[in-house]
């Protein structure tokens, strides 16, 4: 049982760490975003708070929610992956994009991390879980 706990631990272990990096970089760019916009301000606002409740989130034994956390880290990442392509479609300079820089290109790796932890994570729960019922099938079938 143990060695099963201890993959489970460093995973979840990751995304928290990779969720705390990524909302760090995203507090440390709100200024220059409220100068820019302070719509966009408020986005990275409540893009690093949101990070850091799922940092805490992550620990819950809930699928669901490992789930939903590599869902809103895929979706900041297809966010940035438009943002710095096509552009978005609103905002002060609609369908410009903007350069890539080294901190929003940290945050991505770390978002992207994140998801393929969380990814990792409930995959190895769903094993775990066909396994269990493997074994008790396996026990009723003897009994």
């Amino acid at each position: 049982m143990n060695e099963q706990r201890y993959p489970s631990i460093l995973r979840r272990g990751l995304a928290s760490a990779t969720l705390l990096g990524a909302a760090g970089i995203h507090i440390a760019v709100v200024p220059e975003h409220f100068e820019e916009w302070p719509l966009a301000g408020w986005f990275f606002v409540a893009l690093a708070v949101a990070e850091l409740a799922a940092a805490g989130f992550v620990w819950s034994t809930r699928p669901a929610v490992a789930g939903i956390i590599a869902a809103m880290s895929l979706a900041t990442v297809a966010l940035w992956a438009v943002s710095r392509t096509a552009g978005l479609p609103f905002g002060p300079e609609p369908w410009t994009a903007e350069a890539v820089g080294p901190l929003d290109l940290s945050a991505t790796v770390l978002e992207i991390v994140t998801a393929a932890a969380l990814t990792m994570e409930l995959v190895a729960r769903r094993r775990t879980a066909t396994e269990l019922e493997a074994d008790r099938a396996s026990v009723s079938k003897a009994a």
